[in-house]
């Protein structure tokens, strides 16, 4: 567990660089899944979670009502909430994305909705007492970013921090509002081979353009199959970067 989030304390002023500190799960187009959260958890190997969505219908105060009502998380309350700004997430400004990457007029730099405000709240959980270790840690963070998550990967992991997730969960919804796949041959994609920022593992949903280059499924650990509404099958499968 990070150092800071041991010893925080309700109330306490965070800095974004120390959520950014330890080993983060990433999930663009996240909604409010909480399937990497679970996972990674469960697992121990993650304790700060970055979900990142621009869906003009995940409005503050609906995003704000979700993060902190009564089981939200199984097994956790919230202890405390702390806010960010653009400024606190990238202090010395957006970065400018190489014109050789950028090979679509819909790729943008960064996308907002004109009429919303973008946010970024990090919400902190607590196991409950009647919780052991075999649920989960003693402690997580969850931070939501409204914005874009291919541009949120350009700017804090790949010139801001300059190191990649440990977990990225990688699903293209193809029913959603994304400009751009995150799979195979997309922007994200681009970005990633360009500036060689791969992450460690990688969960994949189904993703119709397929996982990118330098990955591996990892032996013995079947897919997670689930049901959906009953019509469709999610299933994820977990993938760790190649050895250079």
């Amino acid at each position: 567990m990070p150092e800071w989030l041991a010893n925080y304390q309700p109330g306490d002023n965070v800095d974004f660089s120390d959520f950014m500190s330890g080993r983060i799960g990433y999930y663009p187009g996240a909604g409010y899944d909480g399937f990497l959260i679970e996972t990674a958890n469960k697992a121990h190997c993650a304790h700060s979670f970055l979900y990142v969505d621009y869906d003009y219908r995940r409005t503050r105060e609906k995003v704000e009502y979700e993060l902190s009502k009564k089981g939200t998380l199984k097994g956790y309350h919230s202890i405390g909430r702390v806010e960010w700004s653009h400024e606190d997430l990238v202090p010395q400004g957006d970065y400018q994305l190489p014109s050789n990457l950028l090979i679509s007029r819909k790729d943008p730099e960064t996308f907002i909705a004109e009429n919303v405000q973008p946010f970024c709240i990090m919400e902190i959980y607590e196991r409950n007492q009647d919780r052991d270790d075999s649920w989960g840690s003693e402690r997580l963070a969850v931070t939501y970013l409204f914005a874009d998550g291919i541009a949120t990967y350009f700017q804090l992991f790949v010139m801001q921090y300059k190191k990649a997730p440990w977990l990225f969960l990688l699903q293209d919804n193809g029913w959603g509002i994304n400009y751009d796949a995150f799979g195979k041959g997309g922007l994200l994609h681009r970005i990633i081979r360009h500036y060689k920022m791969f992450p460690n593992f990688v969960i994949e949903d189904k993703c119709p353009s397929g996982i990118w280059d330098g990955y591996h499924q990892i032996d013995n650990v079947e897919p997670d199959i689930r049901d959906i509404n009953g019509v469709d099958k999610r299933i994820r499968t977990l993938y760790q970067k190649d050895e250079e």
